[in-house]
């Protein structure tokens, strides 16, 4: 993708929706947008590039109950990747599901829920898809997860050594 397609592409996406940021590059796209912008923003991408591939999506616990979620995509033919963020705030976090505009994110959608408890609206499939039955309904990737370690001498692993105390600012 040239450098004035990428602008061109960055200017019509902030025209139709100028709550969004876009910042573009020669051959990278990052785009913040609101919870409720992204079926849109995800919808005007995959019609604009008729190559839009799905790398990845995944959700990042920024603690107190903020998550982000980021969706990667890629285009071979444009030589462009997009990054789009979307801060989520609030227990649990929601945002609705894009795996029924670009059908290769559904398993991403449905891992990201099961590690994070993000719950992705409107997806048809949210059945726990790594987990093990004790583990339903908790999730492992958030910060405030807590493992007890009963397992762990099983694994033939080192015993850890017991961490320090948190301190109260962190």
């Amino acid at each position: 993708m040239s450098d004035g397609e990428a602008m061109t592409l960055a200017r019509e996406l902030v025209n139709k929706m100028p709550d969004i940021e876009v910042v573009p590059s020669i051959d990278r796209l990052d785009i913040k947008a609101a919870p409720e912008k992204i079926r849109d923003v995800i919808r005007f991408l995959d019609e604009y590039i008729n190559d839009l591939f799905p790398e990845s999506c995944f959700g990042v616990d920024l603690r107190n109950n903020q998550y982000e979620m980021i969706y990667i995509f890629w285009s071979r033919n444009k030589r462009l990747l997009v990054q789009v963020r979307v801060l989520l705030e609030g227990e649990p976090p929601e945002i609705d599901t894009v795996s029924d505009i670009i059908a290769g994110l559904e398993w991403h959608e449905r891992e990201t829920h099961e590690m994070f408890g993000i719950k992705f609206k409107g997806h048809p499939d949210l059945r726990p898809l790594l987990l093990p039955d004790e583990l339903v309904g908790r999730y492992p990737m958030r910060k405030s997860f807590m493992t007890d370690r009963s397992r762990l001498a099983e694994s033939g692993l080192p015993q850890p050594k017991p961490r320090p105390p948190k301190e109260a600012n962190e």
